[in-house]
């Protein structure tokens, strides 16, 4: 189901291939490699069974550890990009040489704003017949993507989702603390941002009823739309169609909470799960300091204490 398994993946093979014969060289056991690039030595033998995918910063810390001359580093752009279907690829690839990245989904944080636990717990709801090791290997791979953020060229990111996306999460509010104060955090450095569609916009007002797009500035003032389906994405270059895009994502800008406004919609989201996290610890607390009432042993029911 989903991806083909990491095992039928020849980049991964090849970058397993190499980190072994070159730690194998170096007289280093995987523990001992685990140590040096803070991973366990049990994930140093999934990477090398090509079980697992390494992100940039550990395949440079290892590299240098392992006195590769960059031969680890040089392999692992083509690990990344055989990460993802084939459809997906020229999207990934082109994103780190965009100067702008506009985004609007109405039912997820985008990828490249994803914690991992918000990750993980969507890819399991999404690939519930998979494995335990499938949708780890899922998050490592949508983690990695993530290495665009912060690099000095990276492009600016202006997103746009609905208020729903984060009313969702109330149910799982470590899920949602989490993600909220990633996104905060994200919006304070200055090269993401954000706007929330709130719920109080009309049916006959949203313009983004119609699915999630991106839409790529690149160079040459090339503007390139994608679009994702369950199954299947496509880049669009044609110029009609980007442009319509382009004037979809503006009205999304006019009906959404400007990014002041959004953070503090974001804070409050975040307060009220705090909120009810500590009333539940006062309740707990004073269970713990004696029966309930009309529990057994506490006063009869419609008594006061």
């Amino acid at each position: 189901m989903g991806q083909n398994s990491p095992h039928d993946n020849p980049a991964m093979r090849r970058f397993g291939r190499e980190l072994a014969r070159l730690r194998t060289m170096s007289g280093i056991s995987q523990r001992a490699l685990g140590r040096e690039t803070s991973v366990s030595g049990s994930l140093i033998g999934h990477y090398e069974r090509a079980e697992r995918n390494p992100n940039k910063g550990w395949v440079e810390r290892a590299d240098e550890v392992l006195d590769a001359d960059g031969s680890l580093v040089a392999l692992w752009p083509e690990v990344l990009r055989s990460s993802y279907p084939e459809y997906a690829g020229t999207f990934m690839e082109a994103v780190p040489q965009a100067s702008l990245l506009r985004d609007y989904h109405p039912l997820l944080v985008p990828g490249l704003l994803q914690t991992r636990d918000y990750a993980y717990a969507l890819i399991k709801a999404y690939n519930p017949m998979e494995t335990e090791d499938f949708a780890l290997d899922l998050v490592e791979k949508r983690i990695a993507r993530q290495e665009v953020l912060h690099g000095s060229s990276s492009p600016v990111i202006w997103t746009i989702i609905t208020e729903g996306v984060i009313r969702d999460l109330e149910g799982d509010p470590d899920i949602l603390t989490g993600q909220v104060d990633h996104l905060i955090e994200l919006m304070d450095r200055g090269r993401v941002r954000l706007q929330v569609v709130p719920a109080t916009v009309r049916f006959r007002e949203h313009p983004g009823l119609d699915g999630a797009f991106s839409l790529l500035s690149l160079p040459n003032r090339q503007e390139v739309l994608y679009a994702e389906g369950p199954v299947s994405g496509s880049m669009v270059t044609d110029s009609g169609m980007v442009e319509w895009m382009s004037l979809k994502f503006g009205s999304l800008q006019s009906v959404a909470l400007p990014p002041k406004e959004t953070r503090e919609f974001l804070k409050e989201a975040r307060g009220k799960v705090d909120g009810h996290t500590k009333l539940a610890q006062v309740e707990l607390q004073q269970w713990g300091r004696g029966p309930l009432r009309g529990g057994p042993g506490g006063p009869a029911d419609g008594e006061r204490a």
